[in-house]
């Protein structure tokens, strides 16, 4: 019984462990978003939701999570750069609670985090939450790009 624990004990470990071919794919992904954000142009990096997010330029949606519960860590990487046109667009981040439609329901908690990044740039961070209970949209931000 020992010899089979041990045994299924170093499968797992060895299961486990990426080979040397998974890290460096994995280094090569981080690299090639790394060098995205780096380069010229707009993009919001949003890192944490709870419960739906949406990005517009102008009034276009341009991106939206998507329910997600809980305020798990994501990595969204949005490149705006293709819907700026002359640079002085409003970008608009909003964020709801709760599941829609936003009648009445318990969800006490709401958090959004992300990064604007203009030219490699990080020019503002943001990290909001709260828990109140509030449903619906329960945060909104509006940026004009020629002010940054």
């Amino acid at each position: 019984m020992k010899k089979i624990l041990i045994l299924l004990l170093v499968i797992g470990v060895g299961c486990s462990t990426p080979s040397k071919e998974k890290k460096e794919e994995s280094k090569e992904v981080v690299s090639e978003k790394e060098e995205k954000i780096s380069s010229e142009g707009y993009f919001i990096a949003i890192t944490e939701v709870d419960n739906s997010v949406s990005v517009f330029v102008e009034d276009s949606l341009i991106f939206t999570s998507g329910t997600i519960h809980s305020s798990p860590e994501v990595d969204y990487q949005i490149d705006l750069t293709e819907f700026v046109k002359r640079g002085d667009e409003k970008v608009r981040v909003e964020l709801y609670n709760g599941v829609e439609p936003y009648n009445p329901q318990n969800d006490p908690k709401w958090e959004v985090r992300y990064d604007l990044i203009i030219d490699g740039e990080i020019v503002d961070f943001v990290h909001e939450f709260g828990e109140d209970g509030a449903i619906g949209k329960v945060y909104e931000n509006v940026y004009k790009l020629d002010e940054w």
